[in-house]
């Protein structure tokens, strides 16, 4: 099926039921691929490290048609990938290839989902609804302690605090060519 709005995750995982220790997410309009064209691509990451075998992973998708006022339909893909022998935030290798299949993802795409470059205030607010997403900390008990803008590539980067003391990081706009793409990590990322 393909469908107008399509979202994109890639979490880098140690464990199926452990906290991301890095996740890549990106939306797209106008996918002109097959959900099953996507999770093909996508799989693709798992094999990264050159190994014999693939890296751990799961992978799974949702699709749907919303009518609130408007109507549309969308489709949801997330991967979750083993970082095998690396540690910490993301194998090299697992990262280029992410790179790499985003950058394929976009060219087939009319569109990434955010057109133009977000207010840093925007940008927060995105990064700390994806570390909600992904961390189940909730956005209020966030607190940022560093923020950078790189204006000519309309890129912000920052680095939050929870209560319970672990460390986040979350990077939003321009990553290496992919204008809405959102990575984020964390430190200590189990509570």
């Amino acid at each position: 099926m393909k469908t107008p709005e399509s979202h994109i995750t890639v979490a880098i995982v140690e464990a199926p039921d452990s906290d991301p220790n890095e996740v890549w997410d990106l939306g797209f309009w106008q996918l002109d691929m097959f959900t099953e064209e996507v999770i093909a691509e996508l799989e693709t990451i798992a094999w990264a490290e050159g190994n014999e075998y693939p890296n751990n992973y799961s992978v799974g998708a949702r699709s749907g048609r919303l009518n609130w006022g408007a109507s549309g339909s969308f489709s949801e893909i997330i991967l979750q990938v083993g970082t095998g022998t690396a540690a910490g935030v993301g194998a090299p290798a697992i990262t280029a290839a992410i790179k790499s299949v985003y950058q394929k993802l976009k060219k087939r795409a009319q569109r990434e989902s955010l057109e133009s470059a977000p207010t840093i205030e925007d940008a927060e607010q995105l990064a700390k609804a994806r570390i909600h997403e992904h961390y189940h900390v909730a956005m209020d008990r966030l607190t940022v302690i560093r923020s950078e803008i790189a204006t000519e590539s309309h890129r912000y980067d920052f680095e939050f605090s929870s209560e319970d003391g672990r460390k986040f990081g979350a990077t939003v706009g321009a990553i290496e060519g992919i204008s809405s793409c959102t990575r984020i990590w964390s430190e200590g990322n189990q509570p």
